[in-house]
């Protein structure tokens, strides 16, 4: 009994090792099977590579086409700029002295006020020119009496004319005293002279200080305007005139204030010795007081402007033995055309002369190639 239970436990162990067997059989099959179609897929892949047209390469004539990527040369509107930066200035500052000697009696505004032409800044001391006022009022009322006595007297013949001329200028003499007395007083009220902004208060004024003709005490400007100053090089002037539009852009300010639409309103005629520019100002509207002096600006300047000009992408333009050149092609060949260019925008060029409107201009791939080398267009690059 225990032979044949050991005859068949050997039995059963010879199957299990049959059976895993053949699994190991069919594994290995199934990752060949895998193997083959990856190595398959990949030799394609490969051979599809090395036999695809390269842009990036010149291949010479014996060896094939030169594979190229073309635009069709197009008439559109250009606008050739140039960008500087500038600074901001108010449109006017406006130095404030007294306008005669006296004691500050009191300061109505400070450094961020808005104020309005007329409006009064700073009063002073009046009541020593308030007395004076007083004493030639009267001088003036006695010499008037006087004028019309001898006036009186004259026409009846007690008195010269000579007599009653002196008295006439002693009255005219006082009457003008009088008057020089009250505009002194009228200075004793410094006002605006323009609608503007308080900008510096130049030095610390208290009541009670003294000031005098040369004393600065304030700065107003005028900020419902800005000057935007650009320095220009030599070479961009005769292009730009009164006139000539431009982008203005302050990086500081918020969307959509950060963008200005103007045109230049002043060109300095002189040249700076040293740099060889000249200032170039931009007069810009400020409504919402947003815009302050001393600014960082970028401003863009039209330099020239074509509604219907030819061009061609900037990467299309050769230079070859020193002259411009494109190549142009029927999607067979390429040919080198030399080309007269004129002006240019961002990455357009446009050509005057040399293509028509519609050639196809190699934009990749030029480079190396020589006239009526056979060329393949490529697309989608």
């Amino acid at each position: 009994m225990n032979l044949k239970n050991r005859f068949q436990n050997v039995r059963a162990s010879l199957q299990t090792l049959e059976e895993n067997d053949w699994w190991i059989k069919i594994r290995k099959l199934v990752v060949t099977g895998m193997l083959l179609v990856v190595i398959y897929y990949s030799a394609n892949s490969v051979a599809a590579y090395l036999s695809a047209p390269r842009l990036d390469m010149t291949m010479s004539p014996l060896a094939g086409a030169v594979a190229v990527a073309v635009v069709a040369a197009e008439r559109r509107e250009m606008v050739s700029t140039v960008t500087y930066t500038g600074t901001v200035i108010p449109k006017s500052v406006v130095k404030v002295f007294p306008r005669i000697e006296g004691w500050l009696e009191e300061i109505l505004i400070d450094v961020g006020d808005v104020v309005k032409k007329g409006q009064v800044l700073i009063r002073l001391d009046k009541q020593e020119l308030l007395t004076t006022r007083a004493e030639r009022q009267a001088h003036r009322v006695f010499t008037r009496r006087e004028f019309q006595r001898d006036a009186r007297l004259v026409k009846e013949g007690a008195i010269a004319q000579s007599e009653a001329d002196r008295s006439r200028m002693m009255f005219e003499e006082a009457r003008a005293k009088a008057q020089q007395i009250n505009t002194l007083l009228s200075y004793t009220e410094v006002t605006s002279p323009i609608d503007g902004l308080v900008t510096d208060r130049v030095k610390l004024i208290n009541p009670g200080e003294l000031v005098h003709p040369t004393t600065h005490l304030l700065d107003l400007a005028d900020t419902k305007q800005m000057r935007v100053q650009v320095k220009v090089a030599e070479k961009d002037l005769p292009h730009i005139h009164v006139g000539t539009k431009t982008t203005v852009r302050l990086p500081s300010l918020p969307v959509p204030d950060h963008t200005i639409l103007a045109e230049v309103s002043t060109v300095f005629p002189q040249l700076d010795s040293r740099t060889r520019t000249s200032t170039v100002e931009i007069l810009v509207e400020n409504p919402k007081g947003l815009i302050r002096a001393d600014m960082y600006a970028i401003v863009d300047l039209v330099l020239a402007h074509k509604a219907d000009a030819l061009a061609v992408p900037r990467q299309a333009i050769l230079q070859v033995d020193g002259e411009s050149v494109v190549f142009t092609t029927d999607t067979v060949v390429a040919m080198k055309q030399p080309v007269r260019l004129g002006m240019s925008s961002h990455d357009m060029v446009e050509v005057v002369e040399g293509i028509n409107e519609g050639d196809l201009v190699i934009t990749k791939g030029a480079r190396g190639l020589t006239d009526f080398q056979e060329v393949a267009v490529v697309s989608g690059f």
